[in-house]
């Protein structure tokens, strides 16, 4: 009996010791967290291929998430628990939210030991986004102005109009936007002039020389209500619910599901989103198509494009953080890039990469190269952590229904009174008495 509860005790502490071992990081394998698309899927699992096969013996476990609320949650409740992936892939729009966390890498002494990248090979909007207290905390991969406004050609040409350029403004897409549209006496379309990948209202706030907050950077109140930012709101409500020429919810009984499918399906004559839905639209076989920039208001003050743009970090506490910056690096240094400048699917945030790789690459869409202005002129969402927050228990719930084609009932004034409660709220919740904008 001595001897079985001995060998039944060896066999226990067996157990725990080989828990404890399955806990331990591999110094060869690298958990990678990332979100895309079909498209993108492809591209990153095949570069992290790439990568084991340059460095044998390593392996990269990549772990695809949904790009959506629940990323960064995830993200906080696996710090929290000390499981969070080693290199983690990171947009604008989340940033401030994982760093919350406090656990992720300064990246500066990685980048200070190499001699082929540096900080100002990338656009600077980048750096200084990604950056906190001197610290970088995310090497960025891409920087994506949502400027682009994809155009068919074939539709243009069979309603005898010019194509759009680049200098065009807000009234210059409204007459084309309602020659492009077609619907019949009970208003159901057969074709749309305009529409955007999601209800992109702060791409016109912008393009108007306006600003859902009053400092991008350091915001100390929200001026969405202000009049530059109220003509962006006003025009895009007035082209979907007086002009009718973007598509309503309704619409998509007769149409594809959804902007994208509108446009690829020869449906919707101009589509604003960003340069990422290249990889798709370049299997359109339908059509002829390139992009614009996104237009401006005319006489706007200084007016900027709304951007985006993501990059990859890793946690301070990585057991391999040398591998992890290698990995880093490969994503978002050179060889990274040019991958996905030859796909289409983003434009790099290393400067020269963009110039030579991607606006020049001789394909579709061949005007790329107005995104180098709206690069040098692009504003992402505010860097302040509150800002989801906002956009989820204010934004949304107070604004949504204005939008609602067919239930909304007010007229330009009932959207300016929307707004400006919207505003309103958001100032009493987050910059009131015993707020800041930290």
């Amino acid at each position: 009996m001595k001897h079985r509860t001995l060998g039944l005790l060896a066999g226990v502490l067996a157990c725990v010791a080989a828990l404890s071992g399955c806990g331990k990081s591999d110094p060869n394998s690298i958990r990678f967290r990332y979100w895309g698309d079909t498209e993108e899927i492809k591209i990153i699992e095949a570069m992290c291929k790439e990568f084991e096969a340059a460095n044998p013996g390593v392996h990269v476990k990549p772990e695809r998430k949904n790009a959506d609320a629940t990323y960064p949650d995830i993200l906080l409740q696996e710090f929290a628990a000390n499981k969070a992936p080693d290199v983690i892939f990171i947009s604008t729009d989340n940033f401030e939210l994982v760093n919350a966390s406090g656990k992720l890498a300064d990246l500066n002494p990685f980048l200070a030991k190499e001699t082929d990248l540096k900080a100002s090979d990338y656009y600077d909007i980048m750096i200084k986004r990604f950056s906190v207290d001197g610290k970088l905390l995310v090497l960025p991969r891409d920087i994506a102005p949502i400027a682009v406004v994809y155009y068919n050609k074939d539709l243009f040409d069979k309603a005898k109009l010019p194509y759009p350029k680049d200098d065009w403004n807000w009234d210059d897409l409204r007459k084309d936007a309602i020659k492009l549209t077609k619907r019949d006496d009970k208003g159901v379309p057969s074709q749309i002039g305009f529409g955007d990948d999601w209800n992109l209202v702060d791409a016109w706030v912008l393009a108007g020389g306006g600003g859902m907050v009053d400092d991008y950077y350091h915001p100390t109140r929200f001026t969405m209500g202000s009049p530059a930012s109220l003509a962006g709101i006003l025009f895009r409500w007035k082209m979907l619910m007086e002009d009718h020429v973007m598509p309503s919810g309704s619409d998509t009984q007769a149409l594809a599901n959804g902007a994208s499918a509108q446009f690829m399906n020869g449906e919707l004559a101009m589509f604003h989103s960003g340069i990422w839905k290249t990889p798709a639209f370049r299997k359109i076989d339908k059509f002829k198509w390139d992009v614009v920039r996104f237009p401006t208001m005319k006489g706007a003050k200084d007016p900027h494009f709304l951007a985006g743009g993501s990059g990859y970090t890793m946690r301070s506490d990585v057991a391999n953080p040398e591998l992890c910056w290698k990995l880093i690096k490969f994503l978002a240094g050179a060889d990274g890039e040019s991958r996905l400048a030859a796909t289409g699917l983003a434009q790099p945030a290393m400067r020269k990469m963009a110039e030579e790789k991607f606006f020049n690459d001789g394909q579709d869409p061949r005007n790329k190269q107005m995104l180098a202005f709206a690069a040098e002129h692009g504003l992402a969402a505010p860097a302040w952590k509150p800002w989801q927050e906002f956009m989820r228990s204010v934004w949304g719930p107070v604004t949504d229904p204005m939008w609602i084609v067919g239930e909304y009932k007010g007229g330009p004034d009932g959207v300016v009174s929307i707004v400006k409660e919207a505003e309103k709220q958001g100032n009493e919740k987050f910059f009131g008495p015993g707020k800041s904008a930290q």
